[in-house]
């Protein structure tokens, strides 16, 4: 719906455009184009009135590239969206903050680029807060959780500098009061949450800023273990930063490594406290370093905003209804102060590769009536085809608990369980069970809870090796292994006895669960002694592989790598098998308390804080370790080892690559699996004392 009408007013010729219900005014004169809403000013326009006269436009207009498109903003008139979208970074002072900027500005399909200055025109504008003050690199992604809405920083690297400038901007010759602490921060920043806001103080020395900060407030809670303190009054920021940030309140604060978090809420506090510890911050994300590697690594302000609020502070009647975005889009603008003028550095991304990012994200926490112990373990439910979790507390109650978090039943056991929990299928009906070993029994449930006919089988003597299960042919004819001391009981599907497997007693007493290896399409046995004997044997319990020496063996499993066994002496050597018998020995200088486990073609060990994943070493931070575990899904290999200390579990690839959004928060070993129904996978693993975390990555 178009209509053209041609014009003449005062001798000045132009025309009347309605587009869509949208009426604007345009003049053409030689090469240039004026489009305008305002008839008035195509009129002053052609007849030379009202021009601008500024000598910072006029500088401002020097410095635009001719070659580009180019946008100039007079501070003083910048129209109200504009202005809205600042405030809703908590900018306030966009008005105030120079006379002209310009803009250079790049289009592409995936982003928008923008170059250009800010200039001052008097000492009042904002712009002279910064005078003299040497941008620094921007530190606040680090705690910005990387669902946020908005992140506005302010780099203050010498406060007393800062202050003076804003006395001089604000004529105000008295002392503006402000905290102690600001005379030891070096950024100063403003988060938007869903949830709520956080203001942060990066800090140059955290000791000053606990000095400052004592007998002001008491702890009220410990989570995960920061101290959330309640402040008996708010510190007064708002009034310091009034024009340039605007603050809310801050009640309760929590330290995270040099910063100084404060919130109206503790539970905010815990939103951000959760981020940084699960890796989900800014920082931790490809596609955010990914955009600030286009800016400058220094700066005096910056802010950054993701795409849906961008899209809603511009929404307006006349404009779009509705902006789509791709995943992880963002926008970051940079202010950098050069002299009386600034550097303004600015892009929006759209792209497809950032939407593609997956980083480890929590994605359900639950808590059971006692501390959890041992490992949560998914678990297939045959009726959703998806996985649920089986879990332990501390009063020896068994959970199944849905992955959304509902107890389906918990059932008291005789005491802990001594062996992982495992998945089987014993009637052949795709309707699965698990076993389990506890102190004196052998344990087999259905989904239900409920005890499986033939089970448990009830040992006088404890049980003195964790259970383990055997399936020769893949083909869900279960072998049960248990061991009391030099002997060894193999049980089938119905809770008999195997007929057919005559390994006598052990020599001596048998130190590590028996082992189930296949190479090629051999089956062996393995089971190690105490007196350093190795039995290699058949499945009916014969020896298969005579050995001619003894073992000195590590409290490390044995397994099949590349058609050899292999496992760990307590410390140097990597000890190898053949299958006729031969023993290898190669002096890796390991530990005494070095971990392995292998499978096929990958070989993981863990050295003290050095892990090796195939040929590839990484240094961990020093720490104390869980054994590393290996996970194969979809043919891709996954190494994952926790942090007790620091409560941080890692995940890599098998090429040691540490995967996007790790490390995250947890305390014990995990498991992992495709526990719903997307292409996703899921991690599970222990919290806090009662805790259980479910991961998506």
């Amino acid at each position: 719906n178009k209509s053209i009408e041609t014009l003449e007013e005062n001798n000045v010729d132009f025309k009347q455009i309605d587009l869509e219900g949208h009426k604007f005014f345009l003049s053409e004169t030689k090469s240039t184009t004026l489009i305008s809403n305002s008839k008035q000013k195509i009129l002053d326009f052609a007849k030379k009135e009202n021009i601008l006269n500024s000598n910072s436009f006029s500088k401002a207009y020097e410095a635009a590239d001719k070659g580009q498109h180019s946008i100039f903003f007079n501070h003083t008139q910048l129209p109200t969206d504009l202005k809205s979208f600042f405030k809703a970074l908590h900018f306030p002072g966009l008005k105030n903050f120079a006379e002209w900027s310009m803009m250079d500005v790049a289009f592409t399909s995936a982003e928008i680029t923008a170059n250009g200055i800010s200039l001052s025109g008097n000492e009042n504008n904002l712009l002279h807060v910064l005078e003299g003050a040497k941008p620094q690199s921007i530190e606040s992604g680090k705690i910005c959780p990387a669902d946020f809405i908005s992140l506005y920083s302010l780099s203050i690297n010498d406060f007393k500098a800062f202050y003076s400038n804003l006395k001089e901007i604000k004529n105000d010759s008295t002392n503006i009061s402000h905290p102690a602490i600001l005379d030891h921060t070096r950024e100063v920043a403003s988060i938007t949450l869903k949830e709520g806001n956080i203001f942060a103080l990066n800090m140059v020395s955290i000791e000053s800023a606990n000095e400052a900060l004592a007998g002001r407030g008491e702890v009220i809670k410990t989570f995960r273990g920061a101290p959330i303190v309640k402040l008996e009054e708010g510190l007064a920021f708002s009034p310091l930063f009034s024009g340039i940030m605007e603050i809310g309140t801050t009640r309760y604060y929590t330290i995270q490594d040099h910063f100084v978090l404060f919130a109206a809420e503790e539970e905010i506090l815990k939103k951000v406290i959760t981020a940084i510890q699960n890796s989900n911050t800014l920082s931790s994300k490809t596609y955010y370093n990914d955009l600030l590697a286009s800016l400058s690594s220094e700066a005096s302000m910056q802010f950054v905003v993701n795409a849906s609020s961008l899209a809603k502070s511009f929404k307006s009647s006349s404009g779009p209804e509705d902006l789509k975005f791709r995943k992880n889009s963002i926008a970051a603008f940079q202010i950098i102060q050069d002299g009386n003028f600034a550097h303004l550095h600015g892009i929006f991304s759209n792209s497809a590769q950032a939407s593609q990012s997956n980083g480890a994200e929590q994605m359900a926490s639950f808590k059971l009536d006692a501390g959890i112990t041992g490992v949560p373990q998914f678990f297939k439910n045959h009726r959703s085809d998806q996985m649920d979790i089986a879990v332990q507390d501390e009063n020896n109650e068994l959970y199944l608990i849905s992955n959304k978090g509902n107890i389906f039943w918990k059932k008291k056991m005789d005491s802990q369980l001594t062996s992982p929990l495992y998945q089987v299928d014993l009637f052949k009906n795709g309707n699965q069970q698990l076993a389990f070993s506890t102190g004196y029994n052998f344990e087999v449930l259905d989904r239900n809870g409920k005890k499986v006919k033939g089970f448990p089988i009830k040992f006088n003597e404890p049980l003195t090796q964790p259970l383990s299960v055997f399936d020769y042919d893949n083909n869900r004819t279960y072998r049960f292994v248990l061991t009391q001391n030099k002997k060894v009981y193999m049980v089938g599907p119905k809770g008999k006895a195997i007929k057919g497997f005559d390994f006598e007693a052990a020599g001596s007493e048998i130190i590590l669960p028996p082992r189930h290896i296949r190479l090629g399409n051999k089956d062996y046995i393995l089971i190690a002694e105490k007196s350093g004997k190795l039995n290699i044997l058949s499945r009916q319990g014969k020896i298969r592989v005579p050995l001619k020496e003894t073992i000195e063996f590590s409290e490390n499993d044995w397994y099949g790598y590349q058609n050899s066994f292999i496992s760990t002496s307590p410390s140097k050597n990597l000890i190898k098998i053949s299958q006729n018998g031969k023993v290898y020995r190669e002096n890796l200088g390991l530990a005494p308390n070095n971990r392995l486990v292998a499978k096929r073609n990958h070989v993981v060990y863990l050295n003290e804080n050095e892990l090796t994943i195939n040929s590839s070493k990484i240094e961990l931070d020093f720490g104390l370790y869980t054994d590393p575990q290996l996970f194969t899904i979809r043919d891709r290999a996954l190494i994952a080892t926790t942090d007790i200390q620091t409560k941080k579990v890692y995940v890599f690839n098998e090429k040691a690559e540490l995967l996007e959004g790790f490390p995250v928060y947890g305390n014990s070993p995990v498991d992992i699996a495709n526990a719903d129904l997307d292409s996703k996978l899921e991690l599970v693993v222990k919290g806090e004392e009662n805790e259980i975390l479910l991961y998506e990555f």
